[in-house]
């Protein structure tokens, strides 16, 4: 049986364990935190996944029991820092990433380093399983010249003017809407302002959304499909219509510091388990015609958020792979380098209601 270490058994942290388990891996975790352990600990224990618990600072005492696979589901700011140990050590490694400079450091010292283990960061949500969803529809299509990836989680039953819930990190949030976006615009690679370029789009059983630029979103995507020759190519998150001109007026206009902004919508909003995560992901080729498209709706369910499935399931999806060994002998495995056959496997077992098979160009 393959061996899995997370770092982190927090709110992704557990799903990731909950998920590696129903995919036959030995799962071991490394937390800091009590109240996580014991939170955590309940929901594996209630749900009879054996996981082995160890409290420590694992980016200071890195496990001397090497695993097939380690993730990190730490707030990223500690990620470089637990990279190097693995690569140090000659341990694969992926994280939910969501920070480019994070990321792209990590990639570095990984490339410097020449390991034959990969990294694999930016491996959550977007960027993430919604980037390597969108890679099995370029291959589908065969060659195109335009991909949107357009992904986000919002409650269920919205409520306040912000029409919002938070799932995760408040800091995580502040960081898709402050920093600046990378897209590919007529060929070239462009960075735009947050919170810009809203666009309508329209789910069934949901109704009218907004999608609008936000950060980190479409990560190393961006450069595979600037090689290929594809000249548009961009990610925006779905909210509520009205939503971001609102975080607008907050970020803007009245400048809130990261502080201030995560207690304004912690206060406003509040954390939620009743949420839903949405994705409408379109690849096309002009010159050819040919297309491919997909939507999807995933609900929370009982034990999960619909941000665990689709974060924590998904990461655990490809990290599953990625202990196999399929990638070795690269310092960094990209979107483009997970096979789709065995993601579109592992993905219909730990979230059936994203169909990806179903969808043809």
């Amino acid at each position: 049986m393959k061996t899995a270490t997370i770092a982190g058994l927090g709110i992704q942290g557990a799903a990731i364990a909950y998920a590696l388990h129903i995919l036959e891996y030995e799962v071991k975790a490394v937390e800091i935190s009590d109240s996580n352990i014991e939170t955590a600990s309940k929901l594996l224990d209630d749900l009879d996944v054996p996981v082995s618990v160890v409290q420590d600072d694992i980016t200071v005492n890195f496990p001397s029991d090497k695993p097939d696979i380690l993730i990190s589901a730490l707030p990223f700011h500690l990620n470089y820092d637990l990279a190097l140990r693995c690569i140090d050590n000659g341990v694969r490694y992926c994280d939910l990433g969501g920070n480019n400079t994070v990321s792209e450091k990590i990639c570095n010292a990984a490339i410097n380093a020449g390991t034959e283990f990969p990294v694999m960061p930016d491996l959550g949500l977007a960027p993430g399983i919604a980037n390597i969803i969108a890679e099995i529809g370029y291959r589908k299509v065969g060659s195109a010249d335009t991909l949107k990836i357009r992904v986000g989680g919002l409650p269920v039953h919205p409520k306040g003017t912000l029409k919002y819930g938070m799932t995760f990190n408040p800091q995580g949030l502040y960081n898709e809407y402050h920093e600046k976006c990378l897209m590919l615009r007529d060929g070239e690679v462009i960075t735009v302002d947050p919170l810009t370029e809203i666009e309508k789009l329209h789910f069934d059983g949901v109704g009218e959304l907004a999608a609008f630029n936000t950060s980190g979103g479409i990560a190393n995507l961006l450069d595979t499909m600037s090689e290929r020759g594809v000249k548009n190519c961009n990610y925006k998150t779905i909210r509520f219509p009205g939503h971001a001109e609102l975080i607008r007026f907050m970020l803007v206009e009245c400048g809130m510091s990261q502080e201030t902004f995560s207690d304004a919508v912690l206060n406003a909003c509040g954390y939620i388990t009743d949420d839903q995560v949405l994705m409408a992901i379109e690849v096309s080729d002009t010159e050819s015609g040919n297309s491919w498209t997909m939507q999807s709706r995933v609900l929370h369910d009982d034990n999960f958020t619909a941000m665990q499935k689709t974060t924590g399931f998904g990461t655990a999806a490809v990290a599953a792979i990625l202990g196999q060994g399929v990638m070795d002998g690269k310092p960094v495995a990209k979107y483009a380098d997970v096979p789709s056959d065995d993601f579109i496997r592992n993905m219909n077992v730990l979230i059936p209601e994203l169909n990806i098979a179903v969808h043809q160009p």
